[in-house]
């Protein structure tokens, strides 16, 4: 608990978080109130002027929230083995266990935090901006959050696993690109021909978010998690990515050499 509570210390009186955080926000609010300038310039030559596309950028690209939680948990702690701060914490006399939960808790907080923020200013924006018509609505924005939200999470413990567990940081990184985007689609290509590997396949998120079960467009809305199969698939998809990247954290950052 101490050492959770020392690096809530360090993140939330560092500017790392809001400075990533600001970002965010601002580029939201940029994208509705271009969206809206070029809706009042170009009248109704301009389709895109509506919360419905607005909220689609988000709906129809779930692995963008995966993506953020890996680059926040990357984020807060890319600079560990620079800075050797892993190695002085265990020095202290705390298990290589109880500080890779404490990373994970510790980014999981920060990301929320961040999460609620950026999404708020989005959608007010939005609401302010653009016009309310489309097949895409506020609900299903908000329901893709508890959706995508364990996804999310293994996506974080992964990223923080991957750069603690090898000695340059950009390898880590082509690591986690590979084990999120590379292996899905050699398993998806793969269960073409193998009935099993394709089983496996359709259960790793960008496989049934990118490839089939979503349809998010200007004339539909169609989601992952639309129906109660759907979101209980997505829920279980990112509990069982969270068990396995933790217990993988754990035998890794156990073995590795400070």
């Amino acid at each position: 608990m101490n050492y959770i509570k020392s690096e809530f210390y360090r993140v939330f009186h560092s500017r790392g978080i809001y400075c990533l955080t600001a970002i965010l926000v601002v580029l939201s609010l940029l994208l509705n109130a271009v969206l809206g300038w070029f809706g009042r310039m170009d009248g109704s030559s301009f389709p895109y002027d509506t919360t419905s596309f607005s909220y689609s950028n988000l709906v129809a690209n779930p692995m963008l929230f995966c993506i953020m939680g890996a680059v926040i948990g990357i984020f807060l702690y890319e600079g560990n083995k620079k800075y050797g701060n892993l190695k002085n914490t265990i020095a202290f006399g705390i298990s290589r266990k109880n500080v890779f939960a404490g990373e994970c808790i510790v980014a999981t907080v920060s990301a929320i935090f961040s999460l609620i923020i950026v999404i708020s200013v989005y959608v007010i924006s939005a609401v302010v901006f653009l016009e309310h018509i489309g097949p895409v609505n506020l609900m299903d924005l908000l329901t893709e959050i508890p959706a995508v939200f364990f996804i999310a999470e293994a996506s974080l413990i992964s990223g923080i696993v991957c750069i603690e567990a090898f000695e340059k940081n950009s390898i880590g990184i082509i690591i986690w690109f590979t084990i999120w985007f590379i292996i899905p689609k050699i398993f998806f290509y793969l269960g073409l021909r193998f009935d099993i590997i394709r089983k496996i396949a359709m259960w790793m998120p960008d496989n049934f978010f990118g490839i089939t079960g979503m349809s998010v467009n200007m004339s539909q809305s169609i989601t992952a998690w639309g129906t109660a199969e759907g979101m209980v698939k997505c829920l279980m998809s990112g509990i069982i990515g969270i068990v396995v990247f933790s217990l993988l954290g754990v035998i890794l950052l156990r073995k590795r050499e400070l």
